[in-house]
Formats: C-alpha cells, structure tokens, sequence
C-alpha cells in the first residue's frame, strides 16, 4: 500500500480551561492537514475542516496512540479522495484481527 511521510508536529491548543497539548498533522512543504487532540486519557481523535481524506474517518474517530494515528493517516494521506479513504477503511475493518489502531 503507498504511503507518504506525515510528521506530528506538538503545539499547545485552546480549550475552556486553558491550553492543552495537541499536534498539527503536517505533509511534504509543510503544509497542515488537520489536528490530533488527546481525549479521555490515553486515547487520541483527529479532525479537519479541509482536508475530506481526514473527515472520511468519521466524526471523533478514536486511536489508542500517535502510533496508529501517524500510521492511518500516512496510508489516507496517499490515497487521492475521501472515497478512497472511506473504501480502505470499510476494507480494514472487515479484514482486520482488531481495531486497526481505531477504539470502536
């Protein structure tokens, strides 16, 4: 499967009460793709208001670590529309022994 490098870079996000540790997803010519907020402890979402390939995983899809979140989206990224992605993902869900770095 074809794959791009992402990088994860941490920046500090607003919240109501007060700032919180949270990454931009960035690709070649660092460009921002979305965000990965920390929820609930140890579990990781990502989102993005322009990225389609990003929104294919749905509304507040959850990873269990940086790890399987850099993972999916160096995967997703590659891929050429939010259909692909919506494919590939229905696809690993079906194939795959577990959650695929997904929390369901």
């Amino acid at each position: 499967m074809k794959t791009i490098k992402i990088g994860l870079r941490e920046v500090e996000l607003a919240t109501l009460s007060g700032p919180t540790r949270g990454w931009l997803i960035t690709g070649e010519g660092g460009v921002i793709h979305g965000l990965v907020h920390p929820i609930d402890g140890d579990l990781f979402t990502i989102s993005s208001t322009t990225d389609a390939r990003i929104q294919a995983f749905g509304w507040c899809p959850m990873f269990d670590s940086l790890a399987h979140v850099q993972a999916d989206l160096e995967i997703a990224l590659a891929m050429r529309s939010q259909d692909e992605v919506e494919a590939w993902l229905e696809e690993s869900e079906r194939f795959d022994d577990g959650h695929h770095g997904h929390v369901h």
